[in-house]
């Protein structure tokens, strides 16, 4: 019995180290994360908000929709490196926005913008994706004009 007690007492100070395991780390969460002033700096609607994804399954997501376009951010705890082994290294290109460093994912869909940003819980992803009405305009030029005020609130 005294060797029980031991073993979870030892197992209960590992547990409070201090270093933190990378999947224990909490996901930013981009519904309550993304200020509301800076979705309307950026021409989005916050009362368009929709809430998905769940930290069980590994990503949080939330989606808003702007005059021409529809915002996604996902956020997840998997690092910018399994997405381009999946995908291939040169299937990315390097992209910022707001002075911060990411990767576009170039095989999206020509009415969108994939891009990935590093940060210390993995990534966190943002998409624009023009509406229908809009198939012909630059996603990526209306994802950078929105990141100016958005990419600041995301974790470093």
């Amino acid at each position: 019995m005294a060797l029980t007690v031991g073993g979870v007492a030892s197992v209960a100070l590992l547990g409070c180290s201090g270093d933190e395991p990378e999947a224990a780390r909490p996901l930013f969460e981009p519904c309550a994360g993304v200020a509301v002033e800076a979705l309307q700096k950026a021409g989005v609607d916050p009362a368009t908000k929709v809430a998905a994804g769940a930290p069980a399954a590994g990503w949080l997501t939330c989606e808003w929709t702007a005059g021409t376009s529809h915002l996604r951010i996902f956020s997840t705890s998997r690092a910018i490196e399994e997405f381009e082994s999946e995908s291939g290294t040169a299937a990315f290109a390097d992209f910022a926005v707001a002075g911060r460093t990411a990767r576009q994912l170039m095989n999206a869909a020509p009415a969108s913008c994939d891009v990935l940003f590093p940060a210390e819980q993995g990534v966190i992803r943002m998409v624009v994706v023009n509406s229908p009405t809009h198939q012909g305009s630059d996603a990526c030029a209306t994802l950078r004009q929105m990141g100016e005020s958005l990419v600041p609130t995301f974790p470093a």
